[in-house]
């Protein structure tokens, strides 16, 4: 009996030990995701359009590279495309662009703070905003339910939620908005 008993504390022991494990690494995984970027600030396209990417690098930038084929893309579509991360240095006033797109990973159900502060800091109304999530499943959106209600009210808002390997349905899914509000008013 004494023998079972210690491989019983052993196994619980190693439970344990795992449990503090996998809670360290979920709260370094979200340290890093809320951790401010310095600015690193990309052009593309010279069209009369004026788009901003604002976006949060996913922990292992995999979501670099999806961010900067949007920015082609819309380029490629007549805008002027300015890519940079949230942060207290970085100025923009989303009254002074046409399209305004927001991304950000999600982990544990949790999107960037840095993201939110902008949002909280920049309120504005009449905008064409366009917000997408890296995650790893795109099952569950309730996290771009809550990231759309900290845009402020009085804008035209679309969210998806989006894998790393899915670059392609991001760029179709902001190219079919963008149709959406041209067929809906051909001045645009």
């Amino acid at each position: 009996m004494s023998i079972l008993l210690y491989v019983l504390l052993g196994i619980l022991a190693l439970l344990a030990i795992c449990a503090v494990g996998a809670m360290i690494f979920f709260k370094l995984s979200m340290g890093r995701r809320d951790s401010w970027r310095r600015p690193d600030e990309k052009r593309f396209g010279s069209g009369e359009k004026r788009a901003l990417i604002l976006y949060q690098p996913s922990n292992g930038r995999h979501n670099v590279p999806q961010v900067e084929e949007l920015a082609r893309s819309l380029a490629g579509e007549g805008y002027a495309v300015t890519v940079n991360h949230p942060s207290d240095q970085v100025e923009y006033d989303p009254v002074d662009f046409d399209l305004l797109v927001f991304g950000t990973p999600v982990y544990m159900g949790e999107t960037a703070k840095p993201l939110h502060k902008y949002l909280e800091d920049h309120r504005f109304s009449g905008k064409r905003v366009i917000l997408f999530i890296n995650g790893l499943s795109t099952d569950n959106t309730a996290d771009l339910e809550a990231l759309k209600l900290r845009v402020a009210d009085g804008n035209r808002i679309d969210g998806v939620k989006v894998t790393n390997r899915e670059t392609e349905k991001l760029i179709g899914f902001v190219k079919s908005r963008l149709e959406q509000d041209v067929s809906a008013d051909p001045s645009i």
